[in-house]
């Protein structure tokens, strides 16, 4: 690990979708009903990201949903020529557990080869749409070791509405396969959950690692807690979607209940926020952030070889 990579705070995240993907699905969709990605939308807000990184000299990982990769793949590129990490956002915007278990993993498979054909190199990490992981998902777990992703980022270790498992380590962990919530000795994958207040193993934390919740607290407040966290010795993971850092046309987003509060709520200063993050605080690629746990990984499945 290099002198500059020990500095770092934490990762910087973003979860490269449309935000039309991101609606919440309705109770009688189908995972094969999906919108489809507006090539023009993913070309011009992802350049609009990379250019505040490059301005702040930052490398982010970005989430990569497979909708997005099929439908701009010179973008993804892109993204990685500059030095940026790419992970895995899933195959599709839909929930992995509402999808069959293995058609799931035919996709999250071929998305992954997809990206070494672009890139020269399959991801090392994934995260699960709208956090959609439960106790039980051990099973996501299994097919993302199967796969030799390294490291999960789908736990939110609070409660929300309509994610969160409050129960959950707040640090980067080694989730045992039958119950998520709780640590394991072995190291064949880690978890590295999304950023609470407080830290403390023994109360539930507030979500404010980002997205809707980076828009939703006051700056002032969201930064100083933020402070704190990383006073305590912990580092950061932090993430955005480019819905959260753009002024969107609201006239043209006709959103009622949840979809409307979470795509609207704030998005006036979502750029603001964004760029104070990347000034206030050392962040970097979740592999280099988190290099010592991966390197964990790496000498557990190194020592199952035959």
């Amino acid at each position: 690990m290099g002198e500059g990579q020990m500095k770092l705070q934490g990762a910087i995240t973003i979860d490269l979708e449309d935000w039309r993907s991101a609606l919440n699905p309705k109770s009688n969709s189908d995972f094969r009903n999906r919108p489809p990605v507006n090539e023009s939308y993913m070309k011009e807000s992802t350049k609009n990201i990379l250019g505040e990184l490059s301005k702040a000299d930052v490398r982010a990982t970005f989430f990569v949903l497979g909708d997005v990769i099929s439908a701009v793949p010179d973008v993804i590129k892109d993204i990685s020529r500059k030095g940026h990490e790419i992970a895995s956002h899933s195959p599709l915007h839909y929930p992995p557990n509402a999808i069959p278990r293995k058609e799931f993993e035919r996709l999250l498979d071929h998305d992954s080869a997809a990206l070494e054909e672009l890139i020269g190199k399959r991801p090392a990490g994934f995260r699960a749409p709208y956090f959609a992981v439960n106790r039980e998902d051990g099973w996501l777990l299994e097919v993302l070791s199967g796969l030799g992703f390294l490291y999960d980022s789908s736990v939110v270790p609070t409660w929300t509405p309509i994610y969160g498992i409050a129960s959950a380590p707040k640090s980067a962990y080694f989730p045992n396969i039958s119950d998520i919530a709780c640590s394991s000795e072995s190291a064949l994958i880690v978890e590295i959950p999304v950023t609470v207040w407080p830290t403390w193993t023994s109360l539930p934390g507030a979500p404010i690692g980002g997205g809707f919740f980076m828009r939703f607290w006051p700056e002032a407040i969201y930064i100083r807690l933020l402070r704190r966290i990383v006073r305590s010795g912990h580092r950061l993971m932090l993430y955005a979607h480019p819905g959260d850092i753009e002024i969107k046309n609201t006239e043209t987003m006709r959103l009622s209940g949840g979809d409307r509060i979470v795509q609207r709520f704030g998005m006036e200063k979502g750029l603001l926020v964004f760029r104070r993050l990347l000034k206030e605080f050392r962040l970097g690629t979740v592999e280099d952030a988190y290099s010592e746990e991966l390197e964990s990984v790496i000498e557990a499945r190194r020592n199952l070889a035959p």
